[in-house]
Formats: C-alpha cells, sequence, structure tokens
C-alpha cells in the first residue's frame, strides 16, 4: 500500500487496511493501521472505533458481499433459492480460512463478534435474508407463516447455531443438520397466510 498521511487518508482507508489484514489472517491492531496509515492512533479509534467493532464491520461488508453475489448466482426460485443461498454461505463461511483462524485465535471473542445481536455482522445477515426473502414473495414464489423479518432472525439464529457449535457447545459443526431444519421452515404451505407479528423475537 502506498504512503499515505493524515491529509490524504479516509475514514474508509482504515477499513480497507483492515480488511486486506483479515483477508491475510493477519490479527487487525489499531495502533499498527495507524502506522501503515500515517495517521495517530486517537485518529484510527475515532475512525475504527475498538478493533472488536472494526473487526465487525470488516464481517458485515464480507457477508454483504458474499450473500449477495451467492443470491445473484442461484438459478432456484422461492424457498429453494432461500435454501441455497444459506447452504452455500454455511459452506463458504465452514470453508473461509481467515475466519476459522480468526476464530481459532480467540473463541469467545470470535463468537461475539460474528454471532451477538450487539455486532453488525448478524444484524447484516438478517437483513440481507430479509431482503432475499421479500424479493422471492413479491416475486410471487413463496409465502411464510411468519413476516420476513421473523423469519430471517429465525435462519440466522439455527445458521448460527450449528456453524459455530464447535464455539457454543464444543460439538462439530453440522451443517446437513442446519439444512433440514431450514428446509422444513421454508418448505411452507403456499396457500398459508402469513402470521402478522409486531413484536421482534429477543
Amino acid at each position: 500500500m502506498s504512503p499515505r498521511t493524515w491529509h490524504t487518508c479516509q475514514p474508509m482507508d482504515l477499513q480497507s487496511l483492515a480488511r486486506q489484514w483479515f483477508l491475510s489472517s493477519r490479527r487487525i491492531e489499531l495502533q499498527k493501521l495507524a502506522v501503515e496509515l500515517g495517521i495517530s492512533r486517537a485518529t484510527a479509534y475515532r475512525w475504527g472505533g475498538s478493533a472488536e467493532q472494526l473487526v465487525g464491520r470488516v464481517l458485515a461488508s464480507l457477508v454483504d458481499d458474499t450473500f449477495r453475489q451467492l443470491a445473484h448466482r442461484s438459478r432456484a426460485t422461492g424457498g429453494e433459492r432461500v435454501l441455497d443461498v444459506l447452504e452455500r454461505g454455511m459452506r463458504y463461511a465452514h470453508k473461509f480460512r481467515p475466519l476459522q483462524q480468526f476464530l481459532a485465535r480467540d473463541a469467545q471473542l470470535g463468537l461475539r463478534i460474528v454471532a451477538s445481536k450487539h455486532s453488525p455482522v448478524q444484524e447484516r445477515t438478517i437483513a440481507n435474508l430479509q431482503w432475499l426473502l421479500e424479493e422471492e414473495i413479491d416475486a410471487g414464489h413463496m409465502s411464510l407463516p411468519v413476516t420476513p423479518d421473523v423469519m430471517a432472525y429465525a435462519l440466522t439464529r439455527i445458521v448460527e447455531s450449528f456453524l459455530y457449535s464447535d464455539l457454543i457447545i464444543g460439538a462439530a459443526a453440522e451443517l446437513e443438520n442446519a439444512s433440514s431444519i431450514v428446509k422444513l421452515m421454508l418448505c411452507q404451505d403456499p396457500q398459508r397466510e402469513p402470521v402478522q407479528t409486531e413484536t421482534r423475537i429477543p
């Protein structure tokens, strides 16, 4: 990366460099990022927050990019398309070396970042799933027994539970079980009216 100084560097440069480091399985440290960008540590913290917050945003950006690519590549429709995207996404995450190495370094911290309501990673996963569900519903390809936001939340939590089961309960990831449960949830009677809810699952 070409040398930068405080007057040429922008906040997005910090996240971009952090993303490069993450993809290279390099530990993200604000002080070292600041040095490479030619900015002060105070500026790095003002732009990126803590290292944990910055990693969360980096992972959230990867979730957005990966999800949209998988959704646009899928040739299925309705629940089959949602299932296809989720299955491919789970397999990708399970084999994604930078993510697995990050989780191996600090399982507790990693789990808090990838599967916590306080992290943008879960937020973006739910938002992307809701977008996909709504797109398929609007196209007339599927209906749901609950509203899309509730279904997106439930699907996300199920995927997290099985994908990160080694961190949660010390058991090997069971992606096939996750797929079976998700398939049951998405293969609903198309004539059944969705249940309208006003409260979000806690």
